[in-house]
C-alpha cells in the first residue's frame, strides 16, 4: 500500500513539473494579462495551507527538524512555466543566473559539505533539495517581471492573501475562541512574520503618488489586515518589527514629499493601531509577564547546545537538518546533557526518556552555525548582504518611479526579517521561504533594470 502511495505521489509530481509547468509556459507565451494573473495567483496561493501546494516524498512527520522529507512545491512548477514562456518569447532580458542567485546556490553548495559527516546524511540532503529547487522560483519570477505592472500584479495577489488571512484569523479568534490564532499556518510566529513581510512593500505602494484610488484601498486594507494578524498572533517580536518597519516606510514616503493622501493614511493607520492595541493590551501584558532570564528561558539552553556543536564541528557542522538528532538522546547524548543540566538547575527531575526529541534552537543563526559550520553561516550572511545591497541600490535608482516606495518596503522587509532571525528560524518554513525568494527575485529584477538604465545612460554620453 505504501509503495502504491509513493508511486501515485511520483506520478503527480512528474505531471506537475514535466507536464503542467511546460504547458503553462506555452500558454503564457505572449499573453501579458495571463502572465500577470499567474504571478498574482502564485502570491495568493501562499496563504493556503502548505498541504495545498506541496507534496512530500520519504516523509518523517515525527522528526523535529526543520525539514521532514523531500519536499516538492508546486509553485516551482508554475515558476518553470513562467521561465519557459520567457524562453519561447526569446526575451533578451532572460537570465538563467539572475543577479544574486549565484550567492544562493553558493550557500547551498557549502551546506552540501555538511552531508558526509552528518549523523543522518539523508536528513541533510532534504534541505539541500528543498532550497536548491527554490532556484526555479527565483528564475521564473525574475523572467516574468517585464515591467512595473507585473510587480503590482504580484503585490495585488499578496494583498488579497492578507485580507483572506485576517478573515480566517478573526474567525478562529472570535468564533472558535482561540487565543494565539494560527490561521492557515502551522504556528503563529511564521504567520506573523509572513504578514509583516508583505505589509511593508504593500504600504509603500499604498503611499505612492501614481497608484490609483482603487489600488490604494486594496493595498491599505491589506496593510491593515497584516497589522491585525500580527496583533492576533500575540507575537511580541513581530509586533515590534511591524511598528519599526511601518515607521521606516512611512518616513521614506514623507521624504518623497508630504501629500494629503499620505497624511490621511498615516493618521488613519495610527488611529486604527491605537484602537487595536488598546483592545489587545491585556493579552500582550499577559505575555510580558514571563521570566526571560537565562535560568528560565529555554532558548538560552538551546543556543548553548548550538554553541557546543559549533565548537566541536566548526568547518562543516553536525549536518544540515541534523540538529534534532544531535541535541537529543540517544544519538546526541553529549549535547542533550546541556539541556538536562539546565532543567536540573531549575529544580526539575531528569528522566532520560523525556529527552529523546528535544526542540530546535529558535535562532536561525545559531542553527546555521551548528548545522553547517562557519562556512555555511558565512555564505548565508553573504546572500543576506547581497539582497540588502540590491534593495538599497534599486530603491535609490528607482526612487522617483512608482516602484520606489515598494522597493523601499521590500528592503525594509529583508532588513527586519534578517534581524528577526536571531530569535526565530522562520525563513526555513515553506510559505515564508517561498515568499522570501519571490521578494529576492523582485529586487534582483529591479537591480537589473537599474544596471540597464545606467548602461544606456553611459552609452548616450
Amino acid at each position: 500500500m505504501e509503495i502504491l502511495k509513493t508511486l501515485f505521489k511520483v506520478l503527480v509530481i512528474a505531471t506537475a513539473y514535466l507536464g503542467i509547468g511546460p504547458l503553462l509556459g506555452f500558454y503564457l507565451k505572449g499573453r501579458d494579462l495571463a502572465r500577470r494573473v499567474t504571478l498574482g495567483f502564485m502570491a495568493w496561493w501562499l496563504v493556503r495551507p502548505p498541504s495545498d501546494f506541496t507534496l512530500m516524498l520519504y516523509s518523517i512527520p515525527q522528526y523535529r527538524g526543520h525539514c521532514r522529507g523531500f519536499e516538492f512545491n508546486f509553485l516551482e512548477a508554475i515558476a518553470l512555466g513562467l521561465a519557459v514562456a520567457a524562453l519561447l518569447e526569446r526575451r533578451k532580458d532572460f537570465r538563467w543566473m539572475p543577479p544574486g542567485l549565484w550567492a544562493w546556490l553558493l550557500w547551498i553548495g557549502v551546506g552540501l559539505l555538511s552531508v558526509p559527516g552528518a549523523l543522518n546524511p539523508t536528513y541533510a540532503l532534504m534541505p539541500v533539495f528543498k532550497f536548491a529547487k527554490m532556484g526555479f522560483v527565483f528564475v521564473g519570477v525574475f523572467a516574468a517581471l517585464h515591467d512595473e505592472r507585473d510587480m503590482k500584479a504580484v503585490m495585488r495577489g499578496f494583498a488579497i492573501a492578507l485580507i483572506v488571512q485576517v478573515v480566517i484569523c478573526l474567525w478562529g479568534r472570535y468564533v472558535h475562541g482561540g487565543y494565539r490564532v494560527t490561521g492557515w499556518f502551522e504556528h503563529q510566529n511564521p504567520m506573523a512574520m509572513w504578514s509583516y513581510s508583505l505589509a511593508f512593500p504593500i504600504l509603500g505602494l499604498a503611499l505612492s503618488k501614481e497608484i490609483s484610488p482603487r489600488d490604494v484601498m486594496l493595498f491599505f486594507s491589506a496593510y491593515g489586515a497584516a497589522g491585525l494578524v500580527v496583533v492576533l498572533s500575540v507575537s511580541r517580536a513581530s509586533l515590534a518589527a511591524f511598528v519599526v518597519g511601518s515607521l521606516l516606510v512611512m518616513g521614506g514616503a514623507f521624504l518623497q514629499g508630504i501629500t494629503v493622501r499620505r497624511m490621511a493614511l498615516a493618521m488613519l493607520g495610527t488611529l486604527a493601531g491605537v484602537v487595536i492595541m488598546a483592545k489587545a493590551a491585556d493579552t500582550f501584558m499577559d505575555r510580558m509577564g514571563g521570566d526571560d532570564s537565562p535560568k528560565n528561558d529555554l532558548r538560552f539552553a538551546l543556543n548553548q547546545q548550538s554553541a557546543a556543536m559549533h565548537r566541536e564541528h566548526p568547518l562543516t557542522g553536525i549536518g544540515w537538518n541534523n540538529f534534532g538528532l544531535a541535541n537529543s538522546r540517544p544519538m546526541g547524548t553529549q549535547y542533550s546533557q546541556i539541556l538536562e543540566r539546565w532543567e536540573e538547575n531549575r529544580g526539575c527531575k531528569i528522566y532520560p526518556e523525556k529527552f529523546m526529541a528535544n526542540p530546535l534552537t529558535e535562532s536561525f543563526y545559531w542553527l546555521a552555525l551548528a548545522e553547517t559550520g562557519t562556512p555555511g553561516f558565512a555564505m548565508f550572511l553573504l546572500f543576506a548582504a547581497l539582497t540588502l545591497w540590491h534593495g538599497l541600490r534599486s530603491t535609490a535608482g528607482l526612487w522617483k518611479s512608482p516602484l520606489g516606495l515598494m522597493l523601499l518596503g521590500l528592503t525594509v522587509t529583508l532588513a527586519v526579517s534578517y534581524a528577526h532571525l536571531q530569535v526565530e528560524r522562520i525563513l526555513v518554513q515553506t510559505k515564508n521561504l517561498t515568499t522570501w525568494v519571490i521578494f529576492c527575485a523582485i529586487l534582483s529584477r529591479a537591480e537589473w533594470w537599474r544596471r540597464q538604465a545606467m548602461a544606456k545612460g553611459k552609452a548616450a554620453k
